[in-house]
């Protein structure tokens, strides 16, 4: 059984509601799949990706903004716990390292702020500006992830942006933001000891995860990174 952990959202300005059920409607086909997700910060653990064959991030360097509680009524607020202390993150880099897990960040992951992820995924990352219509285009037409893909749109979207830092990093496709013309890297992957990473910038709403293009590059990017044949990717 291939076991996928995933912490996706968890904040004010991300659904984890939305990218949990998108996410595993993606992959609701691969039966021998167990999809994990993590609800708060507080239940990942280096204990839990010991085993994973893939863990998928899409998150920010804050603490949750709500604490997880057992309780279906309360009276108060309380902020959570933080993901990317640095024993999680010495955890996730020796699992990909040495272990060959793979690893899929995703949109917000490169604004975790802790320098040891940041440097595993071999680029320096730039902020985006207003959330805004992007086209994704420039696809590498030679890596089985973006291979045979076209152009095509996202309705809104938050335009990160990276720069790669060594010519080990492949650039897997580029983004072009409607209203201020910036144009930046979008996706990328690597090899990083015995493990795979791929990086993919788009995905701060829920109109990302319904477009099919983009939905086929999440398919195959979670395959690559695991070092798993492709099969053909169906709606």
């Amino acid at each position: 059984m291939t076991k996928v952990v995933a912490f996706m959202g968890g904040d004010y300005g991300h659904n984890s509601v939305t990218l949990e059920m998108h996410i595993r409607q993606l992959f609701a086909s691969r039966k021998d799949w167990r999809i994990l997700f993590v609800r708060a910060s507080r239940f990942f653990t280096p204990k839990l990706i010991s085993d994973a064959d893939l863990l998928i991030t899409s998150r920010h360097s804050r603490p949750d903004d709500i604490d997880w509680s057992p309780e279906g009524i309360v009276d108060s607020m309380r902020t959570g716990e933080l993901l990317w202390t640095d024993e999680n993150a010495d955890a996730i880099i020796d699992n990909v390292r040495n272990r060959g897990m793979g690893f899929l960040a995703l949109h917000n992951t490169i604004a975790c702020k802790n320098r040891n992820i940041v440097n595993l995924l071999d680029v320096e990352p730039i902020p985006h500006k207003e959330v805004q219509p992007l086209w994704i285009h420039d696809m590498n037409p030679e890596h089985p992830v973006t291979k045979g893909i076209g152009k095509f749109f996202i309705s809104l979207d938050e335009q990160f942006a990276v720069v790669i830092k060594s010519q080990y990093t492949t650039t897997l496709f580029e983004t072009t933001a409607i209203h201020d013309k910036r144009r930046a890297i979008g996706g990328w992957c690597l090899e990083n000891g015995k493990g795979r990473i791929v990086g993919l910038l788009p995905g701060h709403t829920k109109f990302t995860y319904r477009v099919p293009e983009y939905q086929e590059i999440l398919w195959r990017a979670a395959h690559w990174a695991m070092k798993k044949d492709i099969p053909p990717f169906v709606l």
